[in-house]
């Protein structure tokens, strides 16, 4: 045998080799040359994926799943690596994600004519539309031939030569059926037209064409004719448009009522809503709400998490039965900064500003599956290019807007996409409130945040000043929670204070947003930064906990 030929027969039989997997345990799947899966999910993952979505996380946990990835497609070809593509593309990740970008190039419209192709796509789904409206429209209204010999009269010329009779009689044959429909779809035309007056021309198509233009028939009448309209101020008759062109549509789902922080604003016409665009209106003081801190309660509730933190005194078997009742774990506390010497009934602005302020970490917070779980929760959501929180707009509500000083990817974990509710992003909710005392309804959906090599988020405060007077109030705490170590990198930065956290699987850290004596106002102090993470791979959780229940008014959109 040849070397050459030796050679290539040693390489193939490494190649086969490598296709042998050995079980070694539940969630391992391991090759013969001894690279292993490190998470019993690998092989949903790949399914779902992951391998062309979320690249260099995959190739380091799940590099057997991923061993027979393909290449992303070369600068001529036109065509997408993985079938999810498409969807990805629909969930705007070709923009968030770049290795979505790189692998789907044809369902990113990286490739030339893409554009004119989905435009002839959707031309000839409209056209097939009218075709099979029309078809429904020669089965309806009466619009048919009353003789059996219609057909052949309308071929022999008799539509013109005889019109009296055979348009009356034979409407069919001489396609009047088709000027029925014209002139019903002119009549769509022209309602839909009046729209422009109250923001995006609204849209009618498909299964629920009539459901949805009674929609707009009835917008139209509330607001050209409706004292519950005309009777309002200007600059809120101004301000009151739809904002998306399916608003009509949407309230033909009943979203008014199923999604009503969106609809009521975004879509305030369609839904009949535009007085609650006024945020007076819409969100009223509500003077029986109870706050999660008074002044003096900040340094208690601190002082009370260190003193109690189960790993960090010596547990009976007792005190180990209820810790695991509750589902609690055995955390211990470190503090980084804190007052250095106070008295808890002392409360104090001149005080609090020379003290330094708490920041605490809570290690093995999270065990090993919770942590796995979070993550998977943000790949079943899908992460996405983090924002920030922009401009306020009339409605009072906010924009975001993407930021050069923030590179991450992050997935909210919410009621209406059932994470929030499931068991372990309850139950940590339910851990962080039993340990601040503070109830779980006062803190934001859990944001579930990922950050790859040089990846990053600049020196920025948690408090959100527009919220002081908000139902929900201002942020007053920040619970961050690392899901995974960090080969180098990542770490939380105070800058104004020299604390620097380093990130470890199932580590939290907590510190407040405002003062132990004045409880609604920012501590400037707590300015904080992500630092790059400069190898491997990052992944963390935010909970940002407000004065009051933050969970009810975000339902009709007040926060």
């Amino acid at each position: 045998m040849s070397s050459a030929n030796r050679w290539r027969t040693i390489a193939a039989f490494k190649s086969l080799v490598f296709l042998v997997f050995v079980k070694q345990g539940i969630s391992q799947e391991c090759a013969a040359n001894g690279d292993c899966d490190s998470h019993e999910r690998c092989p949903v993952w790949k399914d779902e994926g992951e391998c062309y979505r979320s690249p260099l996380y995959m190739k380091r946990v799940c590099p057997v799943s991923c061993y027979d990835m393909k290449q992303p497609p070369r600068r001529n070809e036109c065509k997408d690596t993985h079938e999810s593509c498409h969807n990805w593309s629909k969930d705007a990740e070709c923009e968030t994600n770049n290795s979505v970008k790189k692998y789907c190039p044809l369902s990113c419209g990286r490739c030339t004519n893409i554009s004119e192709n989905t435009s002839s796509r959707k031309n000839e789904a409209r056209d097939a539309e009218k075709d099979s409206a029309r078809t429904v429209m020669d089965e309806t209204n009466s619009c048919k031939d009353d003789h059996e010999n219609c057909a052949g009269w309308a071929d022999a010329g008799e539509c013109e030569t005889n019109p009296n009779y055979m348009l009356n009689s034979c409407r069919k044959s001489c396609g009047q059926c088709k000027t029925v429909l014209n002139k019903i779809e002119d009549d769509s035309t022209a309602l839909l037209s009046r729209t422009a007056k109250f923001g995006v021309v609204q849209s009618a198509h498909g299964n629920l064409k009539e459901k949805t233009l009674d929609k707009v028939k009835s917008m139209l009448d509330y607001m050209e004719k409706s004292d519950d309209y005309l009777s309002l101020p200007t600059k809120i008759r101004n301000n009151c448009q739809n904002n998306n062109e399916l608003c009509s549509f949407w309230a033909a789902l009943d979203e008014c009522k199923k999604n009503m922080a969106f609809m009521k604003i975004q879509c305030a016409p369609a839904c009949q809503t535009c007085h609650l665009i006024d945020i007076s209106t819409r969100c009223p003081k509500l003077p029986d709400a109870i706050p999660a801190l008074k002044p003096g309660d900040l340094n208690s509730i601190f002082q009370r998490i260190v003193d109690t933190a189960p790993g960090n005194r010596t547990l009976t078997d007792e005190d180990r039965r209820l810790l695991a009742t509750s589902e609690m774990t055995e955390y211990s506390v470190s503090v980084h900064s804190g007052p250095s010497d106070y008295s808890l009934g002392e409360v104090n602005i001149g005080r609090d500003k020379n003290d330094r302020p708490w920041i605490i970490t809570l290690d093995n917070f999270l065990t090993d599956k919770e942590c796995d779980s979070m993550i998977q929760h943000g790949f079943d959501v899908g992460y996405k290019r983090s924002e920030d929180v922009g401009a306020q707009k009339f409605d009072g509500t906010v924009d975001s807007t993407k930021s050069k000083g923030r590179t991450s990817e992050n997935a909210w974990c919410t009621t209406r996409n059932g994470c929030r509710e499931d068991v372990v992003p309850k139950r940590i909710l339910d851990r962080m409130s039993n340990i601040m005392g503070i109830p779980p309804q006062n803190s934001e959906d859990l944001q579930i945040l990922k950050y790859e090599v040089g990846q990053f988020y600049n020196t920025h405060h948690d408090y959100i000043p527009h919220q002081k007077t908000r139902q929900c109030g201002p942020r007053i705490l920040t619970f961050f929670l690392y899901l995974s170590d960090v080969e180098a990198g990542g770490g939380t930065d105070f800058p104004d204070l020299g604390v620097t956290v380093t990130p470890k699987k199932g580590r939290a850290v907590l510190w407040p947003s405002v003062y132990n004596s004045e409880p609604i106002n920012a501590d400037m102090r707590m300015r904080h930064q992500a630092l790059p993470v400069n190898a491997g791979l990052k992944f963390g959780a935010n909970a940002w906990i407000h004065m009051f229940d933050y969970q009810a008014p975000q339902l009709i959109g007040c926060n």
